[in-house]
């Protein structure tokens, strides 16, 4: 300031308990407290909006970036409210030659850290992540005071919850220059991946909706939203910081970021045990003051709106016991519903969604609440088309805010939560078992089959579903929806299981070394199995109990493995060449797609590669997980081998290894080896003739696995 003091802000996050942090960085940490000093530093910025900002952090040209949006942006609707022009937002002083950097943490699991708030939305994430089995841990955030309501609501969940308390600094309820609106979710979001980190979680789950990505309004050429540090721009922004400089073995996401609200709501209609206890009414979080009695306020735009979407879907006795009182009975409230239904000036400024599912839920709801008040006033104006175009009438309404929207955030994993059918793209052997695993998995789901040798056009009916399973022989470019595949399926259901999986890959040699090491653990009395490419669809061992003691050994395309969101616990490279460059558009994607089984190791996991391939010795020096090369020092001259060609030599070598790691016996391996019988089509002997022999070699469809 000029002609005065200066201002101190303190403000105190404390932790629920000690973490162990002996794992952890202290780059990572310092990066880690550095943007959650920034992001908490956006409460007290905003009493004085001061022209110049100064850190002692080297910030980077991007991480400057990253800052000067989340401010820009996040403070829009206090910039519109007290009339101040958001050219006027910091810009975060950066170094040109500053390096950055993101660690890799020791270890990774499919732990889930899940916000909750009270409110309807992250119950349902809550419920649906339970409903799947999935190990999700409760986080919320504690500001100032306790909070009873979120209390009752941890402990309806009966999940075990995290509890970070957030102090702010007194000199926050003095007068300021300038109050109003903050980002709070991004607050919460920096809070969240510091806990995961700290505690060891690996996935930061929040409830955002898609229909906190509409605005409010526009502002000397601003979009204006209420809601920005819940909208996909701002989760976005935020996973690649998180990636970028924090690190890459926790992801952020919402679960519920392809639903419009008026689906969250539905799907929350039928957990009634929470209908009692649960408020989405800002006031029950009031700060400074005493809030009032009971759970809703009935007179905020929340409120009616919450009402307006539950009537669809709850009886009037449901509705009103919730309420305790029928707001459609409400002469006063016409102007909030008036704004919530679209008809007013401005959307309301509160977490509201769209005007277009308000106006379905108030029709959907219009026969049983026909007689009411705001019924007889909006159900006309609603039936009316707007402007000539007859689809928008009601029904097209209906459809649309149902429909399930693209959201690729979310991890393939998680994403059957909350849906209502899924299609199976290409129906062939896997496309079959598919359909088998998710009837008896997911009975309540409608399933569809898509197929080219049944409907050449069969791309097509992917809009009539919120998710398809797609085959590996499709091209990922083909799928305009969420979707999943049976790989990653698999690889989840495992995970959770805790079995070991062996995944083997490579242009040529996989299928014989996946067979060969199949039976060299299977003579050594392991309980294994051989699933993937090799012919057996890997959700058929999902059909039936899996025993607890069984290894599987995945034979791993490049197709199944362009976009798998897992690893295997052992990974194996045999050889990399050129191959499918029509399906990846070119040579590098092809290359990306392969390295892919390593990409989602872990540090406890193992990378075992053929050294012959300088690729594969690059990435061996990246991998996150331990790695090793096959064996060299085994002397074949004892071997009555039964494949012919060096390069079987080096499958055998890759199969070796692999056993090694299993402690079987050398009397084991080569009894195995002498053995085992080659595949067909891969240098299989078909007869002699006229002295000449003649060899099956029809898998060979490249140069390089020719001249092998």
């Amino acid at each position: 300031f000029k002609n005065r003091d200066p201002l101190f802000f303190t403000e105190t996050i404390i932790l629920p308990e000690i973490p162990n942090l002996e794992e952890l960085h202290s780059g990572l940490l310092n990066k880690l407290f550095e943007g959650l000093h920034l992001v908490l530093g956006i409460s007290y910025y905003k009493f004085y909006c001061a022209t110049k900002i100064k850190t002692n952090y080297s910030l980077s040209k991007k991480e400057a970036l990253f800052w000067n949006t989340i401010y820009k942006k996040g403070l829009g609707e206090f910039f519109y409210k007290n009339n101040l022009d958001p050219k006027i937002s910091p810009k975060f002083p950066f170094k040109k030659n500053t390096k950055t950097t993101n660690y890799l943490l020791q270890t990774t699991n499919s732990r889930c850290l899940v916000g909750i708030s009270g409110g309807k939305d992250s119950i349902v994430a809550i419920e649906l992540l339970k409903e799947q089995g999935f190990d999700i841990t409760n986080f919320f955030i504690e500001t100032q005071k306790e909070s009873n309501l979120v209390n009752k609501i941890i402990n309806i969940t009966e999940i075990n919850s995290i509890k970070i308390r957030r102090i702010l600094d007194e000199k926050v309820f003095q007068k300021h220059k300038y109050q109003g609106h903050i980002p709070i979710s991004a607050i919460y979001a920096f809070l969240g991946v510091l806990s995961s980190v700290l505690y060891k979680y690996s996935y930061c789950i929040v409830a955002n909706e898609y229909s906190s990505n509409f605005g409010n309004t526009k502002y000397k050429g601003e979009v204006i939203n209420h809601q920005w540090s819940k909208s996909s721009e701002f989760e976005n922004l935020f996973t690649n910081y998180v990636k970028n400089f924090i690190t890459p073995n926790v992801h952020y996401f919402s679960l519920l970021r392809h639903f419009y609200e008026i689906r969250i709501i539905e799907l929350f209609s039928k957990y009634k045990k929470y209908f009692p206890y649960f408020s989405s009414c800002n006031k029950n979080f009031v700060i400074n003051g005493e809030k009032r009695g009971g759970l809703w306020c009935n007179e905020c735009p929340k409120c009616v709106f919450i009402f307006t979407l539950l009537s669809a879907f709850l009886s009037k006795k449901e509705l009103i016991n919730i309420f305790k009182k029928n707001l459609y009975r409400e002469e006063e409230l016409i102007p909030l519903f008036r704004d919530i239904l679209g008809f007013g000036k401005v959307k309301p400024f509160d977490c509201v969604g769209t005007f277009k599912e308000a106006k379905t839920a108030l029709y959907l709801a219009s026969k049983k609440f026909k007689n009411d008040l705001i019924i007889k006033t909006f159900l006309p104006k609603i039936k009316q088309p707007f402007g000539r175009n007859p689809t928008s009438e009601p029904k097209y309404l209906v459809k649309e805010v149902f429909k399930t929207n693209y959201a690729p955030n979310i991890p393939s994993q998680f994403r059957f939560s909350g849906i209502k059918n899924v299609l199976i793209l290409g129906y062939g052997k896997e496309g079959k078992v598919t359909k088998k695993y998710i009837k008896k998995n997911y009975p309540n789901l409608k399933i569809g089959v898509a197929d080219i040798k049944i409907n050449k056009n069969y791309l097509e009916k992917q809009k009539d579903y919120d998710i398809t399973v797609k085959s590996p022989g499709i091209p990922k470019g083909f799928v305009k929806i969420n979707y999943t595949t049976a790989t990653n399926i698999f690889f989840l259901k495992i995970k959770q299981l805790g079995n070991k999986t062996i995944g083997i890959t490579g242009t040529k040699g996989k299928s014989t070394t996946a067979s060969l090491l199949y039976s060299i653990l299977k003579n050594s009395g392991k309980n294994v199995r051989i699933l993937g490419n090799i012919g057996n669809p890997m959700l058929e061992a999902l059909l039936e109990p899996v025993k607890k003691d069984e290894i599987f050994i995945l034979e791993l395309s490049s197709y199944q493995l362009d976009d798998i969101n897992f690893s295997p616990n052992i990974a194996v490279i045999t050889n990399l060449f050129p191959e499918h460059m029509d399906y990846h558009s070119g040579v590098e994607n092809y290359y990306l797609a392969k390295q892919n089984i390593i990409n989602f190791q872990s540090p406890k996991d193992l990378f075992v590669y053929n050294s012959k391939y300088k690729k594969l010795v690059l990435w061996a020096k990246k991998a996150v997980s331990k790695t090793t090369p096959f064996v060299k020092n085994i002397s074949f001259k004892d071997y009555k081998i039964p494949l012919i060609g060096e390069h079987n030599k080096e499958n055998i070598r890759a199969a070796i290894t692999v056993a090694k790691i299993f402690n079987v016996s050398d009397v084991i391996i080569k009894q195995a080896i002498e053995n085992f019988k080659g595949l067909h089509h891969r240098l299989e002997f078909v007869g002699e003739f006229a002295g000449i022999k003649f060899y099956d070699n029809g898998s060979s469809t490249n140069p390089e696995s020719a001249i092998l």
